[in-house]
């Protein structure tokens, strides 16, 4: 009788449930069906209806929770771990990807439980993993055209822009009826500089869905590239303001502000590009856009070139640079530079890998005790620090390197005690620009926030960053007295090739023309691993130069800031 009336109860409660879901109270039915659970606490169904009912009141957090109980009584419950990925789908991308990969564990014969993984690995900028774990869900079903759309984001990544295309093309066969494959093959052409076919991949995507609001944003920078500005000025402002996706709100501002600069209207740009840097650092992933711990580290090493700190320097064992720094300030002319000299048969350049960087971080990890470390460095941890280098170097440099190989990363020059700690006679080569314009372009890129590019979000923050980074060169060229050369954009765009014999003789290399056709030798080069992507890929152009001076009004807080960096690398505040 009383196992009766248990039943009769939890059938009651049911009905309650059913009845509070069908009147519009889906937290009531969610505190129905969690009391049913746990009157049954053993059956991982009950847990699983409750979750979804929680999840239906907006209950993400109690949701979670109660799918974790369904899993841990029932591992195999079918439904229960994709929920668990749609019900981390607002959380930072640890959180997403620590659902996906409990999918993939518990359903390792699931094309899409696989798949999903790769695209938290994609997000996180796993690459790899993600290229195996995507190749992974192919072999359990060849026939996911979505999955190959996103492994051709994945090879073009790994700048494997051939096999990406392959990957697409094989997308819209497999599936005819869907854009995806065509906006992501339009945005790889755009980027190669392939701008008819482009234009047409693009277009077959909005034939297909006309509410494509990516692939409406793609097709206005392609029209913008083809000299055709007011079209892609009227298809950006006819888009939502609302946009999810692919392609956020911040892309189509900072392309706006692009726009109103090439009509000559710097007072609308500057504003578009203020509300672009606005929506990036609001949609940034935790922890990204907080600049603190990049400056701290930045802090540690202007604490290690204080004379004091220096004159405690151990000696060390000499060794020769596996590479040559090319450093400065980003947007400064280091992308041009280095698709020029990558372009000279003797010269390889690594373009913005963590080679130095990555050394670099490590060491840095406690930003405190970076002028100690410096300074009681043991042979035996100087080696293992070159050691690291090294394997980087062969990592993202390849076999059968030439005799030049540089490790190009603007904001390497924070690290530069490092390197000349452990490399005092490696050759370094530094790109200067005008501060204005540098700090200016910095504001008005779509830069990947991470804690060090987080200051390009205001011009406050990023000329505050420069007179931080640029005066630490000056202590390092003061103090380690490095073999360097001296570049600066203005005399590079004015004579390329003076400027190029210069740093060739530098690297103790002969001429050869080829580094005059630097444009063409960009486009083979696959991805392009900067904001500069666009530019190094057309000849030449002098549009940028001075460009701050129409943004005087703008840039004028932080003149004074600057003008110190401005007399001590040739410039004046007239351009």
């Amino acid at each position: 009788m009383a196992d009766r009336d248990f039943l009769t109860e939890t059938r009651r409660l049911l009905a309650l449930a059913e009845g509070q879901t069908r009147s519009g109270d889906p937290g009531g039915a969610a505190e129905t069906l969690r009391s049913v659970a746990a009157r049954h606490p053993d059956a991982s169904v009950g847990w699983l209806q409750a979750a979804v009912a929680a999840r239906t009141a907006g209950r993400t957090e109690a949701a979670t929770g109660l799918v974790h109980r369904a899993l841990v009584l029932e591992p195999a419950l079918a439904p229960a771990a994709p929920l668990l990925v749609g019900l981390a789908a607002g959380d930072p991308i640890a959180g997403r990807h620590r659902a996906a990969a409990m999918w993939a564990i518990l359903r390792p014969d699931s094309a899409e439980a696989v798949a999903t993984l790769a695209g938290t690995h994609q997000q996180a900028g796993r690459d790899r993993p993600a290229l195996s774990a995507g190749r992974r869900a192919l072999a359990l079903d060849p026939a996911l055209g979505w999955v190959r759309a996103n492994l051709a984001v994945v090879l073009r990544e790994l700048g494997d822009r051939d096999a990406a295309m392959t990957e697409l093309r094989r997308a819209a066969i497999l599936d005819p009826g869907a854009g995806l494959p065509w906006r992501r093959l339009g945005g790889l052409l755009e980027i190669a500089s392939d701008l008819a076919p482009a234009e047409r991949a693009l277009r077959r995507a909005l034939l297909i869905d006309a509410g494509d609001h990516a692939a409406s944003a793609l097709l206005a920078i392609t029209e913008r590239r083809l000299g055709r500005p007011q079209d892609a000025l009227a298809r950006l402002e006819a888009l939502p303001e609302r946009l999810t996706g692919e392609i956020g709100r911040d892309t189509v501002e900072f392309e706006l502000g692009t726009l109103r600069d090439r009509l000559g209207q710097p007072a609308a740009a500057y504003a578009h590009f203020t509300r672009a840097n606005a929506v990036a650092l609001s949609r940034a992933e935790p922890g990204m856009a907080d600049p603190a711990r990049y400056l701290a580290t930045v802090a540690g090493f202007e604490a290690a070139m204080d004379p004091d700190w220096l004159s405690r320097w151990k000696p060390l064992r000499k060794a020769e640079a596996p590479v040559v720094f090319m450093v400065g300030f980003p947007r400064s002319g280091t992308t041009l530079l280095d698709q020029i000299l990558d372009a000279h048969p003797d010269v390889h350049v690594i373009e913005e890998h963590p080679v130095l960087a990555g050394v670099g971080a490590g060491f840095a990890a406690n930003p405190a005790g970076i002028a100690e470390r410096l300074a009681e460095l043991s042979d035996a941890q100087a080696d293992r620090l070159r050691q690291a280098l090294e394997t980087r170097v062969a990592r993202w440099g390849g076999e059968a390197l030439p005799r030049v190989v540089i490790d190009k990363m603007p904001l390497n020059t924070v690290f530069l005690p490092l390197a000349l700690r452990l490399y005092p006679d490696a050759k370094i080569i530094l790109s200067l620009r005008h501060p204005c314009d540098c700090c200016l372009s910095c504001f008005m890129q779509p830069i990947r926030l991470t804690p060090a590019m987080a200051s390009f979000t205001s011009m406050d923050e990023a000329t505050a960053l420069y007179a931080r980074v640029m005066g630490l060169w000056r202590q390092v060229a003061e103090r380690l007295t490095p073999t360097h050369e001296t570049v600066r954009y203005e005399d590079l765009i004015e004579d390329v090739e003076g400027t190029a014999r210069r740093v060739l003789d530098f690297l103790d290399l002969d001429w050869d023309p080829a580094v005059l056709d630097h444009a063409a030798h960009a486009r083979t080069r696959g991805l392009i691993r900067t904001p500069s992507f666009r530019q190094v890929s057309e000849p030449i152009y002098r549009r940028a130069k001075g460009r701050w001076e129409r943004y005087r009004p703008q840039i004028d807080p932080y003149l004074d800031r600057l003008r110190p960096f401005m007399a001590e690398f040739g410039y004046d505040d007239r351009g």
